[in-house]
């Protein structure tokens, strides 16, 4: 099988867009996730579609999450969060990218304090931009969160229950491989949400924090990741925090699991 093997923009954030669209062209990846955070925001993204075109470059979109909060309970953050990431699905179909990935919200100081209503909130603004992201031809992707003080949606029964109000046209899972690594045993991710697995992010950490290391450099076992997703169709993103971690990883991938 080759595996459609994109690179997100996370390690690159740094330079300018163009540039980052050459590089991971010039590179080989059919991919590229592009997370619509700060200078990578634009009124007019045509230039962009025009430039992965010419590298026969796919596009996926991660919607914003820097300062942002959907389980807020300030109704004004929570608008503000929302109509932020409505203008990342509209992106996405201006560059006719299949599909956006969210963030859940999360607990925030206050709401700690009333977590059953926070994750109601959580609920209603997936629900709101599924339906927004229906409308632009996009399918929302929800991403399994990291271990965290606060975190919602980041264990494996909770996005099992949130996925079930919802159809596989709705909504879809963003596997994010570290993060449930953060949380348990990966496989049982993958055993439990293989029917909703559309976009995966790939990278390693040692199991006690977040750190989006090279794909080998952490305790993560790929080899038993990859064996669970033999039928699994969609595109996998090295998602590291440095360019040369990014390279590294393909290397592993594509030498020993893809």
């Amino acid at each position: 099988m080759r595996a459609k093997l994109g690179a997100s923009s996370l390690a690159f954030f740094r330079r300018k867009s163009e540039e980052i669209i050459k590089i991971v062209g010039e590179a080989g990846f059919s991919t590229w996730e592009v997370i619509l955070e700060g200078h990578h925001l634009r009124s007019d993204y045509s230039p962009w579609r025009e430039l992965l075109d010419s590298y026969s470059l796919d596009v996926s979109i991660h919607a914003p999450f820097a300062d942002l909060n959907i389980a807020s309970m300030n109704a004004r953050i929570r608008e503000e969060s929302l109509a932020q990431i409505k203008a990342a699905i509209e992106a996405g179909y201006q560059l006719e990218a299949g599909l956006v990935t969210v963030h859940s919200g999360r607990l925030s100081p206050y709401s700690m304090w009333y977590p059953d209503k926070a994750r109601e909130v959580n609920l209603r603004s997936i629900q709101e931009l599924a339906e927004h992201a229906q409308e632009y031809g996009l399918l929302l992707c929800l991403e399994n969160m990291p271990r965290y003080e606060g975190a919602l949606l980041s264990q494996v029964e909770e996005l099992l229950e949130l996925v079930a109000g919802f159809s596989r046209d709705e909504l879809g899972i963003t596997l994010d491989v570290g993060h449930a690594a953060t949380c348990g045993d990966v496989v049982d991710y993958i055993e439990a949400l293989n029917h909703r697995l559309v976009n995966i992010h790939l990278h390693d950490n040692r199991g006690d924090g977040d750190e989006h290391l090279a794909v080998g450099d952490g305790t993560i076992d790929f080899k038993a990741v990859f064996s669970r997703l033999k039928n699994y169709g969609g595109k996998y993103i090295i998602e590291c925090h440095r360019e040369e971690d990014v390279f590294r990883s393909r290397e592993k991938l594509e030498e020993c699991f893809i």
